[in-house]
């Protein structure tokens, strides 16, 4: 591990440790983390964290470093998240050091109020937010933000408990979510998010079906990255992946080159794009197929890349099934790490 400033340490009690070892290594992998495995234990090395999962008798040890506070805390939210999945299988409790209980919110939390809301196509919503700081959002290095869908229940919790002497920790848990920044507006303090309504509702679809003006949440960022420079790009997903891809597009000037392949439901789901660079667009529709969802995949497979000669760029997100399968072809193709960015957006249950 590297020697990184902020420490968090917890233990994972379980029945089936070697399971969840397994479960939570592959969790690291759909979200495209390099963990490499020695022994019993799983090390973890990013820009701006650390950490070691150490496998033992009926627990897993966990010890984490962070570069600064925001990281840290999103290390815990992730390990929670991660566990969470598991929990419905088998009784699993995490063992926090005293220091990490403190830490509620993170460093950059902001509050966002809905101001409007526009359905852009009947599975895609867009909510306008106003937040007093909409500027810091207004980057390209880093194109999304996190937003807490449980912000008042998680406040109101930690006041209660504020109140009362020697309460116990709280068991309302951050529900926390990655979302790509459509636009910013910083003058007018608005920042806008594109939400898919799923049918299968997860918690952000479910509170953006359900969002009405005036609404509230939670949100840390901006964070997640960008894309890289190239002049050629392939980027590519399904619904989810339509707001990064739209403003990858828009900042591209007119030397770059851009194949899009978007895999949707139907025609009803297509959406218009804007770029200066010579951009092919391509359209998968499941309904053609029965609902199958390896149409994207397979596209990529078949596809021509141009060689190492031309700097190239691929950027796709997309169900976690479909993200592996796509990484095995890049790595087929030859392209190195920093040549992609490969994301499981969401998980079919």
């Amino acid at each position: 591990m590297k020697e990184l400033p902020y420490k968090l340490q917890a233990i994972i009690v379980t029945k089936r440790p070697e399971h969840l070892f397994e479960r939570l290594h592959a969790h690291l992998l759909d979200h495209d983390v390099a963990a490499r495995l020695s022994g019993g234990s799983l090390f973890v090395d990013l820009p701006a964290v650390s950490g070691m999962l150490r496998l033992m008798d009926g627990s897993i040890e966990v010890d984490i470093a962070a570069a600064d506070l925001e990281s840290l805390y999103f290390a815990k939210v992730w390990l929670q998240d991660a566990v969470a999945e598991e929990r419905a299988s088998e009784t699993i409790r995490i063992v926090w050091s005293e220091d990490c209980l403190q830490r509620h919110l993170p460093p950059s939390f902001s509050v966002l109020t809905v101001d409007d809301i526009v359905d852009i196509t009947p599975r895609m919503r867009r909510i306008r937010f106003r937040t007093a700081d909409a500027r810091s959002f207004d980057t390209l290095d880093d194109m999304h933000l996190r937003i807490l869908f449980n912000f008042q229940e998680f406040a109101d919790e930690h006041a209660s408990q504020g109140s009362r002497q020697g309460s116990s920790p709280s068991d309302v848990s951050p529900i926390w979510r990655a979302y790509t920044v459509r636009f910013v507006e910083p003058e007018n303090h608005i920042i806008a998010v594109d939400f898919v309504l799923h049918s299968a509702e997860g918690p952000g679809s479910r509170w953006a079906a359900r969002a009405r003006r005036g609404d509230v949440v939670g949100a840390a960022g901006p964070s997640g990255g960008g894309c890289g420079d190239a002049a050629w790009y392939l980027l590519a997903g399904d619904e989810t992946a339509l707001p990064a891809i739209s403003r990858i597009l828009e900042s591209l000037d007119e030397r770059a080159t851009a194949t899009v392949v978007i895999e949707v439901t139907g025609p009803t789901d297509k959406i218009s794009f804007t770029s200066q660079a010579a951009v092919e667009t391509r359209w998968l529709y499941r309904d053609d197929h029965g609902g199958d969802r390896r149409g994207l995949a397979r596209a990529i497979s078949s596809m021509k890349f141009p060689d190492a000669s031309r700097k190239r760029f691929v950027w796709i997100a997309s169900e976690s099934e479909t993200a592996n399968a796509v990484r095995a072809t890049l790595r087929d193709r030859g392209l190195t790490k920093e040549e992609q960015v490969v994301a499981a957006y969401w998980h079919r249950t």
